[in-house]
């Protein structure tokens, strides 16, 4: 799967690397592990990475682990590289679980906002919104013309700036009550997407 070149010849290259800077030889290093590297890429699902984003951080870290490899030392430095990148991706996917719970809170926060009962939407219910949260769901709110159909956004509003109920909704707009609870639900869906 790897080309193999010689120990001899890699540390060759990384001692070029860090003495001379060569990018010829940083070039044909980096060449040889790269079916390493989208291994390693393919092992993980990164949401919010390109591939080509994650090529440059592997590049990045190569040249890292050329500067911190131990030539003296008893481990290749293609397994030095090899964990040097793993350590690299699982701290993007911490980034990214990090990021994803953040948008999660946002849209749960959201939610209360959302809620059919009108108990939810008293004062106390969003007062435990933090200021960046309801700059968000602002934003989402500012957006609503261009999510939601006609009728979303007008159930919508009698929802949320209304305070009215479904059931009164329903009565208000001489619909369904089954017809205006789904317009709630594909609300509440696209305005979760929205904030994810």
């Amino acid at each position: 799967m790897i080309n193999s070149l010689s120990n001899d010849k890699i540390i060759q290259q990384i001692l070029n690397i860090r003495n001379a800077n060569s990018d010829a030889d940083f070039q044909e290093l980096f060449f040889q592990y790269r079916p390493l590297v989208l291994s390693s890429i393919n092992r993980y699902h990164f949401r919010f990475y390109e591939i080509d984003d994650l090529l440059q951080e592997a590049r990045i870290v190569c040249y890292q682990a050329v500067l911190a490899y131990n030539i003296e030392g008893k481990i290749t430095f293609g397994k030095f590289y090899q964990q040097s990148l793993l350590n690299c991706f699982c701290s993007i996917l911490r980034k990214e679980s990090a990021t994803k719970r953040k948008a999660d809170r946002f849209a749960e926060s959201f939610e209360n906002i959302l809620e059919t009962q009108g108990e939810y939407y008293s004062n106390s219910a969003i007062s435990h919104i933090s200021p960046e949260n309801t700059i968000i769901i602002n934003e989402a709110i500012n957006r609503l013309p261009y999510l939601l159909s006609d009728f979303e956004y007008h159930v919508f509003s009698l929802l949320y700036f209304k305070h009215q109920s479904p059931e009164i909704i329903a009565i208000l707009l001489n619909e369904s009550q089954s017809k205006v609870n789904r317009a709630v639900n594909r609300c509440k869906n696209k305005l979760t997407e929205e904030l994810l």
